[in-house]
């Protein structure tokens, strides 16, 4: 009996032991975590939303792979009375920083450059990104004007290529990537213009340049055909057919001009007119947009294309359209042909 109750009781103390050194073992794992005794040094770029809460920032700063444990994290938080307020915008953070310095850095101060966020919509034309950061009190017309025209290649050999003295409105037209952003409230003008750029290069991927050299295209006409698609479709399931029709069009001698509307009130409202397009504008607009008296396509982009129109230019179907016609409910109406694409209009009266 004396034999077993002793075995008994160092099973005790070896379960006790054990205990004790799962414990430790979790006690230091979870120190670690918080105060980063041993992490290697990797920074990640962070987005926090507005108006975020600590539970909704825990997840984030784990999904990144800066914490380990969010529920740790909220009870530290808890413990140091910290205020439940958090800076929104883009931060780049290592997960080196122990729980106090991603609250640092996280947490609204004096003398921390605020951040706003900001939309552009897909099809904005440049000057109506220039106007929406201005209206945010970021920069100047002229200011951004300056560094998209004379502001050297920002690093992309992209921006090297594109051809000079075409006639384009802008030099950087089509480049400005629509998107929502968080930019800093005291930003120059050229840091607007380089994120803008850096999101773009980053979109337009080697993989959808490699297509488009491919078919003989360079970047530059692929983003201004994308804009023209961009502005003539009304769902973006219709843009790949609509690019098809216009890389037809460009690819047949028997159709020298695009005869996209689209362009034609682009040149229209470039003259300072923007009303309704008409059939004289069409008709009788002199100016290298207008895709009815000018074979190609257009000097520069008419707006900033999404990325649904970027790859639709640069990769169509196969499709053999040559014509469309917008339907009543916006959708849109292929024709192969010409007395096809006479019956369809028809049809639409």
């Amino acid at each position: 009996m004396k034999k077993g109750r002793a075995a008994h009781a160092f099973r005790l103390i070896g379960i006790s032991l054990l205990i004790s050194v799962v414990l430790s073992a979790a006690v230091i794992f979870v120190a670690n975590d918080v105060f980063a005794f041993v992490s290697a040094s990797e920074e990640r770029t962070v987005t926090i939303p507005e108006h975020a809460t600590a539970k909704e920032v825990s997840a984030i700063l784990k999904e990144e792979g800066l914490i380990r444990f969010p529920l740790v994290y909220r009870l530290y938080a808890s413990m140091r009375s910290w205020k439940d307020e958090y800076l929104s915008g883009e931060f780049v953070l290592s997960d080196a920083m122990s729980y106090d310095e991603l609250r640092y850095a996280l947490c609204p101060r004096r003398g921390v450059r605020s951040q706003i966020k900001v939309t552009i919509p897909e099809g904005y034309t440049t000057d109506e990104i220039i106007s929406l950061f201005v209206s945010l009190g970021i920069g100047t017309p002229e200011g951004f004007a300056d560094a998209i025209n004379n502001g050297g290649s920002f690093g992309y050999d992209f921006v090297s290529e594109i051809p000079e003295e075409t006639g384009r409105r802008y030099r950087l037209d089509g480049y400005l990537f629509p998107d929502t952003y968080f930019v800093y409230a005291d930003s120059t003008e050229t840091e607007i213009i380089t994120k803008l750029l850096a999101n773009f290069n980053s979109k337009f991927g080697e993989g959808m340049r490699a297509i488009a050299e491919e078919s003989g295209y360079t970047m530059d006409e692929i983003v201004r055909l994308a804009s023209i698609v961009e502005k003539e479709a009304y769902y973006a399931s219709d843009m790949a057919g609509i690019a098809s029709v216009f890389r037809n069009r460009m690819e047949n001698p028997s159709y020298p001009y695009l005869e996209s509307d689209a362009t034609v009130k682009y040149a229209k409202e470039l003259s300072g007119n923007e009303e309704m397009l008409t059939a004289d504008d069409i008709r009788s607009l002199d100016s290298p947009y207008n895709t009815y008296l000018y074979r190609g396509l257009p000097p520069g982009a008419i707006c900033s294309p999404g990325l649904a129109a970027l790859q639709a230019a640069a990769d169509p179907p196969d499709t053999g359209y040559y014509y469309f016609v917008s339907a009543k409910d916006k959708t849109t109406i292929f024709s192969r042909t010409y007395e096809e694409h006479l019956r369809a209009v028809a049809g639409l009266q």
